[in-house]
């Protein structure tokens, strides 16, 4: 069914709920000059793609008329810093088919990247897929550790990203990194399909990037995870309300 809806059906075939394939969940944080780039991008996928945007309490909100009408916006609406943990944790929960693919705002991902991934393994929800970054010069980076396709429920299953590492800067994908490996994860990086990397723009930069704080929350819990004994906390530990909802059907 994945590479069914990947391989590009006629978007005059209609496409219910239950075909609806993958989800494209990207986080937010006041990068408003990307929408366009992902509209753009978004008008060529094929049907049966979900597009959820999540805005992690910008100081100016995504507002509707920015993206088409069966975009998903998700508002977090208290101000933590650097809290890419709780942001990805609710793309996981709010999206609505088995597999996403998880990306920050400047990763464009395109129709010809979907086109890749239909080549993928979706039998298996022990496995997740890393992209790789490709750069304006056409060049191509290393895979990008922050854009992962994987299957949601095995992502809800493990505690998804740990959010005590929100607040401070760093460490979050390292440790989920290592979550999924010490759970048995399979990660594989694919070497086909890319994602457009458009870079750090400064919209952060007044923020303090201070790693001291979450390099030692990452050793405690490494000790933990290497003795067996980790747990996951709470996730989405802050209130959040619905922007835009997915249209019926959710595809284009």
């Amino acid at each position: 069914m994945v590479q069914k809806y990947l391989d590009g059906v006629p978007a005059s075939e209609a496409v219910t709920g239950e075909e609806q394939v993958i989800t494209i969940a990207h986080t937010f944080y006041d990068q408003h000059n990307m929408l366009p780039l992902h509209t753009a991008a978004w008008a060529n996928h094929p049907p049966g793609v979900r597009h959820v945007l999540v805005d992690d309490c910008s100081p100016t909100p995504i507002a509707c008329h920015e993206v088409p009408s069966n975009v998903a916006i998700y508002r977090i609406d208290r101000d933590i810093p650097w809290n890419m943990a709780g942001a990805r944790n609710l793309a996981f929960h709010v999206a609505q088919t088995d597999w996403v693919l998880s990306a920050d705002i400047d990763h464009v991902i395109t129709a010809e990247t979907l086109l890749q991934l239909r080549n993928l393994d979706y039998a298996d929800d022990n496995v997740a897929h890393r992209l790789k970054r490709r750069r304006s010069d056409g060049s191509v980076g290393t895979d990008a550790i922050i854009c992962i396709l994987m299957n949601r429920a095995r992502y809800i299953g493990i505690g998804g990203h740990d959010e005590d590492f929100a607040g401070s800067y760093g460490r979050e994908e390292t440790f989920f990194d290592q979550c999924l490996r010490y759970q048995g994860v399979t990660i594989r990086t694919c070497h086909t399909a890319f994602v457009d990397w458009h870079g750090f723009d400064g919209r952060t930069r007044g923020l303090v990037r201070c790693r001291q704080s979450n390099t030692q929350l990452f050793d405690q819990k490494m000790a933990l995870l290497r003795a067996g004994t980790y747990t996951a906390g709470a996730r989405l530990r802050f209130p959040w309300h619905v922007v835009q909802a997915p249209e019926p059907g959710g595809g284009r």
